[in-house]
């Protein structure tokens, strides 16, 4: 089962990939190319094709890989903000469920801790 949650970490991975790369492939493409462990239960990653149509979220959990794919029935799905502070498209869990199901963020809210950071 897919459990996926706030606590885990998300990252949307930015080149080229096949998408007719399996599980264990895109696994090697983690490794080599984000530089990161795809057996960190803490860690998914999100793939999206060139157009846009199709996304592939892997993550490891209780000893198995897991692969989740995602189709609109037309359109596409909406390109992640590009965050040039850490240099990656790293995306919240609020953010992927957004993006997943075709939903535009009209609002953003800070946690305390951010808020108090603008402030100072």
């Amino acid at each position: 089962m897919l459990g996926l949650s706030e606590v885990l970490r998300f990252y949307l991975f930015t080149g080229k990939v096949n998408f007719r790369m399996g599980c264990i492939s895109l696994c090697e493409v983690i490794r080599t190319q984000m530089n990161a462990s795809p057996e960190d239960e803490r860690n998914v990653f999100v793939f999206m094709n060139a157009s846009r149509t199709i996304v592939r979220i892997i993550h490891y959990e209780r000893g198995f890989y897991v692969m989740y794919e995602k189709r609109p029935g037309k359109g596409r799905f909406r390109k992640p903000v590009y965050d040039s502070r850490s240099g990656k498209y790293k995306i919240s869990y609020s953010d992927l469920v957004c993006l997943t199901e075709g939903l535009l963020r009209t609002e953003v809210r800070l946690s305390e801790i951010d808020s108090k950071a603008l402030i100072s």
